[in-house]
């Protein structure tokens, strides 16, 4: 089973039994989080197309940590100035780990 569901203002393909980075959640202390708006769904046989969103779908998931992502850097340079910054920066996730797709 597949489905497009929406968080954050970002939308996400998942399917069950996989693993997929999510922008970092806010700390709630549950290890299981439902995910109510889901924009598509596809059982192999049909297609189901929320407008916007599929009512009494949801998405079941386990969180199972933080990760971070590559680093990124990035150079200031002024020509002629004896001026050069280095910037880097590393983008946390939060691991999701999908159970369940209810349409």
């Amino acid at each position: 089973m597949l489905a497009i569901i929406s968080h954050k203002n970002n939308q996400y393909k998942v399917e069950e039994g996989k693993e997929y980075n999510f922008d970092l959640f806010e700390n709630t202390g549950d290890k299981k989080i439902t995910f109510d708006q889901v924009l598509l769904v596809d059982d192999g046989k049909s297609v189901q197309i929320g407008t916007p969103e599929i009512k009494g779908a949801s998405v079941e998931a386990e969180i199972i940590g933080e990760a971070k992502g590559k680093k990124i850097s990035s150079v200031k340079f002024h020509a002629k100035k004896r001026y050069k910054r280095t910037l880097g920066h590393s983008q946390k996730y939060t691991r999701v780990k999908i159970s369940k797709i209810k349409s």
